[in-house]
């Protein structure tokens, strides 16, 4: 299938997942698709059995090519339907026109202990810091973040600091191998000599 073929909705959604426009995105999530597929197969694998590099490359073209067909489909529901983001819902119609009814009936029931879940969670807005679970004032909260920004500081001017002495160290090192020979030769003889007299 040609990118060509694959219809994008226009804006910013679209601009920063074309691959041609992030292709380093790109490769990001699919290094982390692979990932994931290995960790997958590994799992599903009795312990005394391996999977060849080449089986491995062919089932990740596989998978990626299932997604991208399923994704062109589900984005192609939400064109019709007139939106511009791809609900679990056209994912879920995309499976069935894909002659995947099951698969949908499992995403559609994942779907549904997903939203379930979320509503059970706690929200961030009501998490409370660990300064407010100690129950410090704001002011007690201002000193503390300040004292810890001092000491990173000086964390980070103790690791300049070794910085600075490492690179002088090298340095040194580096100007006593690269003396030139004929100085050092000039300089072990005149030593010599100097032995000779005494």
């Amino acid at each position: 299938m040609e990118e060509s073929d694959v219809s994008l909705p226009k804006g910013k959604a679209a601009d920063c997942c074309h691959p041609a426009r992030n292709v380093a995105a790109i490769i990001f999530q699919h290094s982390a698709a692979a990932a994931t597929i290995i960790k997958m197969v590994k799992e599903m694998l009795p312990a005394d059995m391996r999977c060849a590099t080449e089986c491995m490359d062919m089932l990740m073209d596989c998978c990626t090519e299932f997604i991208q067909l399923l994704s062109s489909e589900a984005n192609d529901l939400a064109g019709k339907d007139n939106k511009s983001t791809i609900t679990p819902v056209h994912v879920e119609r995309a499976l069935d026109q894909l002659g995947f009814e099951e698969w949908a009936r499992d995403v559609k029931q994942h779907h549904e202990e997903y939203k379930k879940d979320q509503k059970e969670a706690p929200k961030l807005a009501n998490r409370k810091t660990k300064a407010e679970i100690e129950g410090l004032t704001e002011d007690e909260q201002i000193e503390m973040q300040r004292r810890l920004f001092a000491a990173a500081r000086e964390r980070s001017r103790n690791l300049d600091q070794i910085a600075v002495e490492n690179v002088q160290a090298a340095y040194a090192v580096y100007q006593q191998q690269s003396i030139d020979p004929e100085q050092t030769a000039e300089a072990a003889a005149a030593a010599a000599g100097e032995l000779d007299q005494q």
